[in-house]
């Protein structure tokens, strides 16, 4: 059940304090608009604020706008707003980056039919444009989007001296839209300015392909290290065959863009790529976050930070029997130094609330602690159950592929008061029926993980990587830069906040409990004391029911094939809802 307000701000600063609660679970909606690229960033001046940065899609998914939105920490919006430009088109942001007062975005804006990358800088007290501006990569006539953005004071120029600024990383290309055909193709690049956003240096990252016009050159995460920079994304990847695949980018540079080393790969057979990754300053290794296409899962890849080695013994990738989990943010536990959480989006899940109502939700967030030196999954990982359908028409949907190709933007930080076990806050979307436009969800959990309303129980086993070295280049370029400016416009919006009394709770989701699954004509059940059972269809509707007998099984030959789910009740009246296929 949830319970909605509209608000409507008249001024540039206005905060809601009627709500307050340890964690919460919340949407946050406009009008006739879709939110899509929506990603988080602390605010770190003490308040327990965070901003929330997305675009906002017209019905039709043709038009967009950047918007931000900081809330606090019980979930109150501080303030709202959206940034157009009086005459460029198609501005959209892809990363925010806080630092002091100051809020620093990326992405892309239209400029004269061309996609320019640009970085603004704004006051995080009010969301004030400060200064802005757009680039030119390698040349005015090649398209260019910033993907992540982050705070660097490394010594840029050699000097000798700290140089406060930016790293930017994202692509550039000959084709306006998102294309892993581009005729000419596309290439990655990572951007070093000042910290008013005047350039330093940049670098392009490419694989020349002679076979075919694939091209997955893209990078989409840059992560500081104590000797310089770890890009992540994606990488064109030409196997000992002459097969064209995307393939993982692993690549280091310097704090002056020069090369260091390079340990991109290929996995499995279609499509590899990395999102984001952690670096353990005190083992100077590397925890870089992949996704493959050959196991629909996420997987972690250990690496030596000063030669690149990857330490196969403690890299790996995660399996179940459900597919389709694709890992965003990986960062450290907040119950263990030991430990890395990480969270990402499930592409597609079907389960049936307590009152037999059935739901569908695509990128339905999840959250997964494992041991840093072996892998294996610690305590209870959680999916978090909210019903969306992920609009068409947009170059980046997440699910237009069987993955998302390149942008995985940052959904989940982890903050919280000095001396206090922090807490976890993630971003996700809803879309409730009957309504058609999509939503901000926010959630704010504690460190068990567990979210405020219905979640489905995950176990997941990792498995280890054998993979084939694909190397990846990286040069100088040129770029020049153009002031910018944008303007900015208080938003209305609708905000509901999840009643957790009137939530299903937990839905278990074991492998073992039931099986085979598929099942042919049996199906067993590997828990004790259980009473009866009641299978429901796609649409929740009652199609067998009974109690269990003493070997638990049940006899589903008369079964129609298809997608089920089943509810058991123990004798202690607790139940479970478990979906299985009937072949």
């Amino acid at each position: 059940m949830k319970i909605k307000i509209l608000f409507f701000l008249i001024s540039f600063v206005f905060t809601v304090n009627s709500y307050s609660q340890p964690t919460f679970q919340k949407n946050i909606g406009v009008t006739n608009n879709h939110y899509h690229d929506i990603n988080l960033e602390p605010i770190n001046d003490g308040s327990g604020d965070y901003i929330v940065a997305s675009n906002l899609f017209d019905a039709l998914m043709q038009n967009e706008e950047l918007s931000l939105k900081r809330v606090d920490q019980n979930g109150n919006i501080v303030w709202i707003k959206k940034y157009t430009h009086n005459t460029f088109q198609h501005a959209r942001i892809f990363d925010v980056e806080n630092y002091q007062d100051f809020l620093i975005i990326t992405g892309s804006i239209d400029v004269n039919g061309t996609k320019r990358v640009f970085i603004a800088k704004l006051e995080a007290t009010t969301g004030t444009l400060l200064q802005a501006n757009y680039y030119d990569i390698l040349s005015p006539n090649l398209n260019s989007r910033g993907l992540h953005i982050s705070y660097t004071e490394s010594d840029a120029n050699g000097d000798g001296q700290l140089d406060p600024g930016f790293i930017v990383g994202g692509f550039f290309s000959d084709c306006y839209n998102l294309d892993t055909n581009c005729i000419n193709n596309n290439f990655g690049f990572v951007m070093r300015t000042d910290f008013n956003l005047n350039l330093i240096w940049t670098i392009e990252l490419d694989v020349l392909n002679n076979i075919d016009n694939q091209d997955y050159d893209f990078v989409n995460n840059v992560i500081e290290t104590s000797n310089g920079y770890f890009i992540a994304g994606s990488a064109t990847g030409i196997t000992n065959n002459n097969i064209v695949l995307q393939a993982v980018l692993a690549h280091k540079v310097d704090f002056m863009g020069n090369f260091v080393w390079d340990q991109s790969y290929i996995l499995g057979n279609s499509r590899d790529v990395s999102v984001d990754a952690y670096f353990d300053s005190a083992t100077s290794e590397i925890y870089m976050l992949c996704n493959y296409s050959v196991s629909h899962y996420f997987g972690v890849t250990v690496l030596n930070n000063t030669s690149g080695v990857i330490d196969f013994t403690r890299s790996w990738y995660s399996s179940a029997n459900d597919l389709n989990r694709y890992g965003f943010t990986i960062m450290e536990s907040a119950n263990s130094i030991d430990n890395l959480i990480i969270t990402g989006y499930d592409r597609d899940e079907n389960w049936v609330d307590i009152n037999n109502n059935s739901f569908y939700g695509e990128s339905n967030l999840f959250v997964h602690e494992f041991d840093k030196a072996t892998g294996n999954q610690v305590g209870q990982s959680y999916q978090y159950l909210v019903p969306h359908i992920e609009p068409a028409g947009d170059e980046f949907n997440f699910w237009f592929w069987q993955m998302p190709l390149i942008y995985y933007p940052d959904i989940s930080i982890q903050y919280g008061i000095p001396g206090m076990t922090p807490d976890y806050f993630h971003v996700g979307y809803r879309t409730d029926p009957p309504g058609s436009f999509t939503e901000t969800e926010l959630f704010r959990t504690t460190s068990n993980k567990r979210n405020d309303c219905e979640n489905l129980d995950l176990i997941l086993t990792p498995n280890p990587i054998t993979i084939q070295f694909s190397p990846v280049t990286s040069a100088s370029i040129p770029n020049t830069e153009t002031v910018l400016v944008l303007n900015d416009i208080v938003l209305n919006y609708t905000e509901e906040f999840c009643d957790p009394t009137l939530s299903v709770g937990d839905i278990k989701l074991n492998n073992t409990f039931i099986y085979p699954n598929p099942v042919s004509d049996i199906l067993y059940f590997s828990t004790d004391n259980l009473s009866t059972y009641t299978i429901l269809d796609f649409l929740g509707r009652t199609i067998m029911e009974g109690t269990l007998t003493t070997n638990k099984s049940i006899e589903l030959s008369t079964l129609q094939n298809g997608i089920y789910f089943i509810k058991i009740i123990d004798e202690n009246s607790i139940s479970q809802i478990v979906k299985f296929i009937k072949k």
